[in-house]
């Protein structure tokens, strides 16, 4: 691997400790090509703007794929552990724990789908959970984004980590396989 990083104009590498240094020297990098980054993590997570210093360059986004209108007191999800407070618009959004969005975001985290930022209501399912968009309709089709850059107003994976009870990093490496990856 180390080769054909170097072949592509790879001229550095970031590692957490002596150890790490020593296999990257081996691998071919000079040691004026590494930098031992102490804190661990550190590196990754300011590279992700994880550390609400760095500029985010990961969203997570699913999309809307139904839309329906509900009265006052309608249960949402399994269990029905959120009830509407009023008649509001319901979004399901077709991302799950399956996908890597942790179930202690049901009831606690927000999203932001069509230019505002709503709360995720009910219990995130395997393969979806439900927003609550007040009296907005949100398109069929339109993004749902989970986390992103701040700077646009889109939830960041610094608050979803705070929301779920987990690290940015851990977050963010938890978003599965079958998410596809696309460069915007």
């Amino acid at each position: 691997m180390a080769p054909v990083a170097l072949e592509a104009g790879v001229r550095g590498v970031v590692v957490s400790d002596e150890r790490d240094a020593a296999v990257a020297v081996a691998c071919g990098f000079s040691s004026k090509m590494v930098i031992i980054d102490r804190d661990g993590a550190g590196a990754a997570s300011r590279a992700y703007g994880l550390d609400g210093v760095g500029i985010a360059v990961m969203s997570v986004i699913g999309e809307v794929v139904a839309v329906k209108s509900v009265a006052e007191g309608a249960g949402v999800s399994y269990g029905y552990t959120y009830r509407t407070a009023s008649a509001t618009q319901l979004a399901l959004v077709a991302l799950g724990y399956a996908d890597g969005v942790p179930r202690l975001a049901s009831n606690r985290a927000q999203v932001m789908v069509g230019g505002g930022r709503y709360p995720l209501v009910g219990r995130v399912a395997m393969d979806q959970f439900v927003v609550d968009c007040g009296d907005d309709v949100p398109e069929l089709g339109s993004d749902a984004v989970l986390f992103g850059d701040p700077s646009r107003g889109e939830p960041s994976a610094l608050d979803w980590a705070e929301w779920t009870e987990r690290d940015a990093l851990a977050l963010t490496a938890g978003i599965a396989s079958r998410v596809n990856r696309v460069a915007r």
